[in-house]
């Protein structure tokens, strides 16, 4: 019998996602490996096996479509249930392929709006608030693993101000970020947020303390926040590489979003590897695949606001406006029409009794 599986790849040239694929059309590369982690499970249909197998094979390029035999041959495939795999060689091949197919099939990314769409600004504004609120989490949670990283205290200010910072809420309708080359960038970051800087001083103090470190503790008291904002006004230069790098990594998820094709994903992978390499001397690539996780939050909350947004205006019009007045009826005075007197609930005013005016 003629085994059958279902194939998903995604590469820039086509797609396939669940496409009947027999085994003698498998590419040659490939298929020698793919029967033997089959068995005879593929296309034996029956109550132990209740269809064929899933084939999934890793994103491809243009470039890379052309040597898709070579690429194909030097693939490792694993069998996961009924779901035979492509092991991504990288990180990066791993990354690519998370971006095609949320691109390609979820209905967040699928449906989410272009630059053209009246939504544009208000969803991209979230995905952009959603992602700089996110690494102001992560990047201190990597960077300061080791409580050692503190004793380097100008290293430091920058991160703690960064992580207490204000978030860019945009500007209508393309800037989601902080645009570095504008001198208006520093004081809005750090505007008012002595408060904020506070609590995260107060959380490293106390880390400190449980970490045996008591002395350098007294460093990060909560009650030396004003002089941490001067350290950092004084050499703006770290803050202000975090900015721009976080800039690129969200303009880059946007773009993504808005391009609405597989021929966005390779620059993506490339500007988001790009960012991340050496963000704040740290290799934080990892992130990148987090990032798009919280950018489809975002755009799955964004989705639900655009549909309760639109409910009111198709499906109850008319429902939330006030009762209008009826109007008062004609009276008939031989060959003339007159209203009568009506008196308006309000305070009496010259307009309503002749004998002032």
């Amino acid at each position: 019998m003629n085994k059958r599986f279902e194939l998903y790849w995604l590469r820039e040239s086509g797609r396939d996602w669940g496409t009947p694929v027999d085994a003698e059309d498998l590419d040659p590369a490939i298929q020698e490996r793919v029967l033997d982690l089959a068995g005879d499970a593929a296309g034996d249909v029956s109550r132990d096996n209740p269809g064929p197998l899933h084939l999934h094979l890793p994103f491809l390029d243009r470039r890379e479509s052309r040597r898709r035999a070579e690429i194909l041959r030097g693939l490792t495939l694993e069998r996961e249930g009924d779901v035979i795999r492509g092991v991504a060689a990288t990180r990066n091949a791993a990354l690519r392929d998370h971006a095609a197919t949320l691109l390609a099939r979820h209905p967040a990314w699928t449906h989410a709006p272009d630059e053209f769409h009246h939504r544009y600004f208000q969803t991209w504004q979230k995905v952009s608030v959603a992602l700089q609120r996110a690494l102001r989490q992560w990047i201190p949670e990597v960077y300061f693993h080791d409580p050692a990283r503190y004793e380097d205290r100008e290293a430091a200010y920058s991160l703690l101000v960064y992580e207490a910072g204000r978030v860019c809420h945009g500007r209508p309708r393309t800037e989601f970020t902080y645009d570095i080359a504008d001198p208006e960038t520093m004081p809005c970051a750090m505007n008012m947020i002595a408060s904020a800087l506070q609590g995260v001083l107060k959380a490293v103090e106390r880390r400190l303390h449980e970490s045996g470190k008591p002395e350098l503790a007294r460093r990060y008291a909560p009650v030396w926040h004003q002089d941490v904002l001067r350290a950092v006004r004084n050499k703006p230069r770290p803050l202000m590489a975090l900015l721009g790098d976080e800039a690129v990594l969200i303009n880059a998820v946007i773009d993504l979003g808005t391009a609405r094709s597989l021929e966005a994903v390779k620059p993506f992978a490339r500007v988001a590897n790009l960012a991340l390499r050496h963000m704040y001397g740290e290799d934080l690539r990892p992130l990148a695949a987090r990032a798009l996780q919280e950018a489809t939050k975002a755009l799955e909350s964004a989705s639900v606001e655009r549909t309760a947004s639109s409910t009111p205006a198709t499906l109850t019009a008319g429902f939330n406006r006030p009762m209008r007045q009826t109007a008062p009826p004609v009276v008939w005075d031989g060959d003339r029409a007159s209203l009568p007197v009506t008196r308006p609930d309000r305070k009496s005013s010259a307009y309503d009794n002749p004998e002032m005016s």
